[in-house]
């Protein structure tokens, strides 16, 4: 009988201690080895065919340092975990070449420091932000915290950031839109790491187009991933000869200048993937669109913003009045016109709109503008606006899109059904404007429907030069493949330029403080007519929210509480109570 009772005992010790060793084991093992097992019917916890070709092209170690630790309010620990579990996914996917560390970057620090840490990593391109944190009583604390990363790479340094503050979203919304861009976020600094000859672009120069510090903020950003250079296609100005001065002064012919420049001009615009044209202040000459055209039918992509009325909101700070003129932009709209969607020389009034200060009395007063229409997704939205937030334009106008057997044309930036257009020449005057946001009748003629500001066009282009001159020596082409995006607003880019010469990010407004999805929309088309990553596809997964139903949950949240409270120390009382009787059985003397 004691044999049996120290039997017992050993027994219960052996499991005890088989039990701690697999804990311990497990643990030893999950600091290695990484494995989160996705239920969602999206798969929305499933890393990307993208995400998975990017961890295994790596060479060579990669160090991915997150800065996002140490004391924070629950949201933001909820992105820490996100950011560390989608890395951890990185990181057995690469086949250990990402290694993760995480820091708090303030821990030890003196508070006379914190200053001195944030401008170090404002220069480094991470940057800071406010931790407001109300939820652990009466009192509110405020804390500095860091939700970036760095990511190192074969003697790259890429900064990370994975939060952007959006003053129009709650901090919940704002955390779960953070967190929903997490892949997309390691992703993208794994392409600039491992991007060994980035995509060309051209940015079309010569006619009065907006390529200064007014879209600053777009440029950077647009450098970090491609090949970015300006290019003079305006063969009647003396400067877009500049870089073939050489090649030119050696004809013997001076009459053969103007065909050799034209060629010259032709085999430096081919060697780019896509041509931007933002705001042209003049129209293009014929030569300048046979250019343009022969690049798109040999393949090139392009992005056509274009204004075609001029009216700028600068004006209003010395004119309570301005004129809104037709821009006489006629071969430009020609052209379009040839490939597939007509501009009109309109300004679009809409009732979704952003707001501007108006000096009322001795104060500014926020109004309703409607020539600021906030564009929102499409109905069915292409993926190149899937998951974008709202876009703010700044006068646009209207397109037409013409139905062509080989061409598809699809929707990307579409106004309420709550529109106005009016037809240039016309007079935008602030007191006008002000009366109208006050007026409920003028509101009530917002009745247009909805209008088209920007499309995709994909497939077979016909050319409009087919019996017009052809301007180079090279094979002339009468048609061809090719994608292109219009869009009838040229300050789509456009970023607000401080009085000190400070640039603002693209899309933010800093009169109500909103920053709107221009810049993601941009990037989403460059990305798609020209990015071979698949980036797009991640930035634009579906993460469908199941939300309870308010009804219920209002009628039935007391059973549930209580539910809630019972149910788990039930069923603790009756998984005691049974391995009580289970070992009383096994272990009871005989």
């Amino acid at each position: 009988m004691v044999m049996k009772k120290y039997g017992a005992r050993i027994q219960s010790i052996l499991e005890f201690t088989t039990l701690l060793v697999i804990i311990i084991v497990t643990n030893i093992l999950g600091n290695f080895y990484y494995l989160r097992i996705d239920l969602t019917e999206e798969k929305r916890y499933t890393l990307s065919e993208t995400s998975k070709k990017l961890s295994k092209e790596l060479k060579e170690k990669c160090y991915f340092r997150l800065y996002l630790d140490g004391d924070m309010s629950a949201r933001f620990k909820n992105l820490r975990n996100e950011i560390r579990d989608v890395a951890y996914e990185f990181r057995e996917l690469s086949g250990g070449k990402i290694e993760i560390e995480v820091i708090d970057p303030f821990e030890g620090k003196q508070l006379s420091e914190v200053s001195g840490i944030l401008d170090d990593f404002n220069q480094r391109g991470v940057i800071h932000q406010r931790d407001i944190d109300g939820e652990g009583g009466n009192s509110t604390t405020i804390k500095n915290i860091i939700p970036g990363a760095e990511m190192m790479y074969a003697g790259k340094t890429v900064a990370i950031n994975f939060y952007e503050h959006d003053v129009a979203l709650d901090p919940d919304n704002n955390i779960k839109r953070a967190i929903d861009n997490v892949e997309y976020e390691i992703a993208n600094g794994l392409r600039q790491c491992t991007l060994d000859k980035p995509k060309k672009i051209a940015v079309a120069d010569g006619s009065g187009e907006m390529i200064d510090n007014r879209v600053g903020d777009f440029a950077a950003e647009l450098g970090k991933y491609y090949d970015v250079s300006a290019l003079n296609i305006n063969v009647a100005d003396p400067k877009s000869a500049e870089p073939f001065i050489d090649k030119l002064k050696s004809l013997s012919n001076p009459e053969e200048m103007g065909s050799a420049l034209i060629n010259s001009l032709q085999q430096r615009l081919n060697n780019n993937d896509l041509l931007l044209i933002i705001k042209p202040a003049k129209d293009y000459s014929p030569s300048e669109l046979y250019l343009i055209d022969q690049f798109l039918l040999k393949g090139g992509k392009v992005i056509w913003m274009i204004d075609p009325v001029h009216v700028e909101i600068d004006s209003f700070e010395t004119n309570s009045s301005i004129a809104a003129m037709d821009n006489q932009l006629e071969n430009i709209n020609s052209s379009l016109f040839n490939y597939g969607v007509k501009m009109e020389s309109t300004l679009l009034m809409d009732a979704n709109c952003n707001q501007i200060p108006i000096p009322v009395g001795n104060r500014p007063e926020m109004i309703d503008f409607y020539y600021f229409p906030v564009f929102m997704s499409v109905s069915s939205p292409h993926i190149i606006n899937k998951n974008v937030g709202p876009v703010w334009g700044q006068f646009p106008a209207t397109l037409t899109a013409k139905s062509k057997t080989d061409l598809n044309i699809t929707p990307l930036l579409s106004s309420s059904p709550y529109t106005k257009t009016v037809q240039a020449p016309a007079n935008v005057d602030l007191e006008n404007a002000y009366m109208q946001s006050r007026d409920d009748r003028f509101r009530n003629t917002l009745r247009g429907g909805s209008k088209l500001t920007g499309v995709l066009m994909e497939g077979k282009f016909q050319s409009p030069f087919i019996y017009q001159k052809h301007y180079t020596g090279s094979a002339f082409l009468p048609n061809g493949e090719s994608k292109m995006v219009v869009i009838a607003d040229g300050d789509i880019m456009r970023n607000g330029v401080s009085g000190r010469g400070g640039i603002y990010p693209t899309g933010y407004d800093r009169f109500t403080k909103t920053t709107f999805a221009n810049k993601k929309f941009l990037l989403n088309c460059i990305d798609y007519l020209i990015d071979d990553n698949g980036l797009i596809e991640i930035r634009a997964k579906e993460k469908t929210l199941r939300l309870l139903d308010s009804e219920k949950t209002r009628l039935e949240h007391t059973y549930w509480q209580w539910f809630n409270i019972i149910a788990p120390l039930l069923s603790m009382m009756i998984f005691g109570i049974a391995n009580n009787i289970y070992r009383k059985r096994k272990y009871q003397i005989r």
